[in-house]
């Protein structure tokens, strides 16, 4: 029998789109890696796998306006708009 969290993460997945799906790996993926590390070390990975995904087609500019949508609660105005920056930049590759 599954426990009540499992049940619940499998309910959420199932409302997720698979693009969602990718990206929130994806984001999981980088930070695990970048544990302990200072933010502008994760924003420059983060930035470069999206540029990456962006180059070989499988990143597009409606993921990178979930990932920020995502993202941009969490962040104080400064940092607000340096996203909506990089945005920008990602979307013109």
């Amino acid at each position: 029998m599954q426990d009540f969290n499992e049940y619940s993460k499998q309910n959420e997945n199932s409302n997720q789109t698979e693009e969602q799906t990718n990206l929130f790996n994806l984001v999981n993926s980088i930070a695990s890696k970048y544990n302990g590390k200072n933010q502008n070390e994760l924003l420059v990975a983060i930035y470069n796998e999206a540029k990456k995904g962006k180059k070989a087609g499988t990143l597009t500019n409606q993921d990178i306006d979930n990932f920020a949508s995502m993202l941009s609660p969490f962040l104080d105005s400064q940092k607000r708009t340096m996203l909506n920056k990089l945005v920008k930049e990602l979307k013109n590759i």
